[in-house]
């Protein structure tokens, strides 16, 4: 069976999460990732906080700009690295990991990268619209409505990808 890496992406202030499998984990699939999610939410986020890993960054070999770090700046993005050894810091991910793995990966059956991608999308669609205590029972659908009602963000009609 063939690997597949799964790319997630939480908006801190909704949860609302997009997911995007890859079959290589490297710093291309994050940068082809980071344009999907923000054409998915429609803007250009702030601040991106990741671990780490090669994925995301050199952190190992410091002369080297990654590719990741130079989408970052070339669309004015702060990419915030968490402390080595510190998976705590990016809870809210691993949280969301663990409940994809409850609510999907364990009964999931798929064919090909075409065939999880599909059925990604469909769980996505379904998880963002689950109700959360931390949201006050709302989804986090319903919290970036109303986040964006009032307080639209920068729209994104500069970015090319």
């Amino acid at each position: 069976m063939q690997a597949f890496y799964q790319y997630t992406v939480i908006d801190e202030a909704s949860r609302e999460r997009f997911i995007y499998a890859y079959l290589e984990q490297n710093g291309f699939s994050t940068v082809d990732f980071i344009k999907r999610a923000i054409k998915y939410f429609g803007y250009i986020p702030q601040v991106i906080q990741t671990d780490n890993g090669g994925e995301f960054t050199n952190f190992a070999n410091t002369k080297r700009v990654h590719i990741f770090d130079l989408f970052c700046k070339k669309y004015g993005i702060v990419h915030k690295l968490i402390r080595p050894r510190t998976p705590w810091h990016n809870g809210k991910v691993e949280r969301s990991h663990r409940k994809d793995q409850e609510r999907f990966y364990n009964y999931l059956k798929f064919f090909s990268l075409e065939d999880l991608q599909k059925q990604m999308r469909a769980y996505l669609k379904r998880s963002n619209n689950i109700p959360m205590a931390t949201l006050g029972w709302k989804t986090p659908i319903e919290i970036r409505k109303e986040l964006l009602s009032q307080c639209p963000p920068k729209l994104i009609s500069s970015f090319h990808s």
